[in-house]
């Protein structure tokens, strides 16, 4: 009745659209924070400019963190459905999700390099 899991990541769209949202998750919830925290917190040459993550940061690591635990599970929920979705849909419904997500994904991606990029030359300008 319902495929497994491996039947799923059987297709190889499947498995790019995961890399891709692991390689984005990557960027914006560990690198970014974490040169981030370093930039403002350890090091003091930088400031975040996002006023709601700055009073979290200014909290501390372990609460800097925190908050970012609902991005963590809504993402791999989002992920999860649309692995399911994939699943379901029509070849050409499956081709067009594939081709979505990729275009989103690349955008997220790109944003995220120059978001860690920026964080990296700030610090590189400390030294």
């Amino acid at each position: 009745m319902f495929e497994t899991w491996a039947t799923r990541f059987s297709d190889s769209r499947v498995r790019r659209f995961w890399i891709l949202g692991l390689a984005a998750l990557l960027l914006h919830t560990v690198l970014d924070p974490l040169l981030t925290y370093l930039a403002v917190n350890v090091l003091d040459v930088g400031v975040e400019t996002n006023l709601w993550l700055a009073t979290y940061l200014n909290q501390g690591l372990t609460t800097f963190i925190g908050i970012h635990f609902p991005l963590y599970l809504g993402s791999l929920l989002m992920m999860s459905v649309f692995t399911w979705l994939f699943s379901r849909a029509s070849e050409s419904e499956a081709t067009q999700l594939y081709w979505l997500s990729i275009g989103t994904w690349s955008a997220i991606i790109l944003w995220g390099i120059l978001i860690v990029g920026n964080n990296l030359w700030v610090l590189l300008q400390s030294i």
